[in-house]
């Protein structure tokens, strides 16, 4: 069902997918406003010097802000059946979307690297990744059957959830930790010098601030598009860190954490754990 892919933004995400692609045997054309970074995807097979008289799916691997750009400049995907975007939230994309000539489609791989400053090829990070999917008022059936096969061809979990529902639980999920990450820094590089703190550091610091190393534009686009489900829960993690301080009785505080431990270790056993990466 799918033999050619156009991809529109060669960064991390959309060069390894298409070098993914690639690997599978498709015809993956690709586009970047980076000259160099084209000459990169090139090395990997994706042809950057000529277009397909026709694409089956067309991927928006832009960053966030600059797909709902693309999608508000009605800009036209030549000869495509289907639109994919892989931005990390999705409502005003897919806002933007319901309205599209060409069926579309909001899309989340939920894979990646804490660190994506510095490029290196990593096709399989899509293997087994949870791939979400929004409905749009341009989706039809031949789009979702599409969808479907593309995912299949990553080896990826297929999971179709509401826009906004989709930004509600990343902005805990995903979002909000960035910030948190990002305020422990903020909190240690105030006071200590980096030697000092990573001479003292453990897996816990380490943990807890891994994803305080990802692209700082990213995390803008991220926060712009999805700030009222953030600052929402912003909000309820600050009550709840103040909950957490009035309790002045020990088994008040075992009770809390040892309810947490539970919780968090049944996520564990259910989804095991990720490697820190």
């Amino acid at each position: 069902m799918i033999k050619n892919v156009k991809i529109i933004g060669l960064g991390l995400m959309g060069a390894n997918l298409g070098i993914n692609l690639v690997n599978k045997g498709l015809n993956v054309y690709g586009e970047d406003i980076n000259p160099d970074v084209e000459k990169r995807a090139e090395k990997f097979g994706i042809n950057v010097k000529s277009n397909a008289e026709k694409y089956d799916l067309t991927i928006l691997s832009m960053p966030i802000n600059n797909i709902i750009s693309f999608l508000s400049k009605e800009h036209e995907v030549d000869r495509s059946e289907l639109i994919i975007d892989i931005g990390g939230t999705k409502e005003s994309i897919c806002d933007l979307m319901d309205n599209s000539n060409i069926p579309a489609i909001g899309g989340h791989p939920m894979c990646g690297l804490a660190d994506n400053t510095n490029w290196e090829p990593h096709p399989e990070m899509y293997k087994n990744a949870t791939f979400l999917l929004c409905e749009t008022n341009s989706t039809d059936d031949k789009a979702r059957e599409i969808a479907s096969a593309f995912i299949n061809i990553l080896d990826c979990k297929e999971v179709w959830i509401d826009r906004k529902k989709h930004d509600e639980i990343l902005s805990i999920t995903s979002h909000l930790p960035h910030l948190i990450s990002s305020a422990l820094v903020g909190i240690a590089k105030k006071d200590y010098e980096i030697e000092e703190i990573m001479g003292l550091a453990a897996g816990g610091f380490d943990g807890a601030t891994r994803l305080t190393r990802t692209n700082p534009e990213m995390i803008i686009d991220m926060y712009n598009s999805n700030s009222k489900n953030i600052n929402n829960f912003l909000i309820a993690l600050i009550e709840e860190i103040s909950s957490l301080m009035s309790l002045q009785e020990k088994n008040e505080l075992i009770d809390y954490l040892t309810s947490s431990v539970e919780w968090r270790r049944a996520l564990s056993d259910k989804f095991g754990e990720r490697p820190l990466s």
